[in-house]
Parts: structure tokens; C-alpha cells; sequence
């Protein structure tokens, strides 16, 4: 990951809005626009070094700013925003990195930062990456839609995750 420091996950709120008739009678199911279904919620999944070594050809470890991620039990937190929605992702030591990004069924795009002090990977790498996404039961799974440049971001992010 770009840089590294203790910070506190801050786990974000699901906005929950609504919309209805104007008329005189209640909205119901039929009459309120379908929202689109994303995978918002908490989950965990244990990243291994052998994930992280997968990556390990796109990773630019000689830059002072770029280390590899530890390996061990990360959480994943996917909400619903007001203007956008986000993705967190919290190491073993409570280092998290947070990117707004787009929800369409199927695929997460995401878009940008939130702080780009805390990255997956330095400013040399692209922001944006796309990832599909199969919700099963209580597991999530992730793969990148193209190749992912950010060696960690993919490393991290794609697979199996539990809801917690």
C-alpha cells in the first residue's frame, strides 16, 4: 500500500432513500423505480501471501511510497453514499483505504479516493479500476473486469469474501 499509518475503520451509514407516488396513495412496490441491487454490507476474508505474491510482477516495490500489503484477515465494507457510493478496505493493522465508486448489477466501478494519502498504490498507477461482482448465500466474490494495474488493490480485493 502507498502509505502507512494507524487509522481508526470508520464504518459508513447506509443511506436508505425512497421515493413515492405524489398522489393520494401510498407508494408500494410497483410504483417506487427499482433500485439497483449492490453488494452493500461487511465482510472479512483472510488475503494470503500467496495473493499478494500473485501481483507481485506489477507491484513497485522500490519506490519509497510502495510496500506490500501483511497478509492476514482484512474487512470490507461496501455502503450506499448520498452522491456516490464507497468501498473501505482495512488491513490486519487498521490501516484503511476508502474509494467512491459506481454500483450497476454486477460490477463495481470505482472512481477515486477519498483521501489519496491513503492508497492502494502510488500516483503513477491509475485510479479507476472495474470489478464484477457474484453475491452467493453470505459470500461475495470480486475479480477485476480488466487487468487491475494497482498490484495491491487487485491482490486485496479479489475473491472470496464472508459476510461478517
Amino acid at each position: 500500500m502507498r502509505s502507512r499509518f494507524a487509522a481508526f475503520p470508520i464504518v459508513a451509514a447506509l443511506a436508505a432513500s425512497g421515493c413515492g407516488d405524489s398522489g393520494d396513495k401510498p407508494a408500494s412496490a410497483a410504483s417506487t423505480p427499482a433500485v439497483a441491487q449492490g453488494p452493500y454490507g461487511l465482510y472479512v476474508r483472510t488475503v494470503t501471501r500467496q495473493d499478494i505474491k500473485r501481483t507481485a510482477r506489477r507491484r513497485d516495490e522500490h519506490s519509497p511510497h510502495q510496500s506490500a500489503p501483511p497478509a492476514g484477515r482484512y474487512r470490507l465494507v461496501i455502503a450506499k453514499g448520498g452522491a456516490q457510493d464507497v468501498i473501505k478496505v482495512t488491513d490486519p493493522d487498521g490501516f484503511t483505504v476508502d474509494m467512491d465508486m459506481n454500483v450497476t448489477p454486477g460490477k463495481l466501478s470505482l472512481t477515486s479516493y477519498v483521501d489519496p494519502i491513503r492508497a492502494f498504490c502510488g500516483p503513477e498507477v491509475p485510479e479507476q479500476a472495474t470489478y464484477s461482482f457474484r453475491s452467493a448465500g453470505d459470500s461475495l466474490t470480486l475479480r477485476p473486469r480488466a487487468s487491475d494495474g494497482c498490484a495491491d488493490r487487485d491482490s486485496l480485493l479479489t475473491g472470496t469474501w464472508a459476510k461478517a
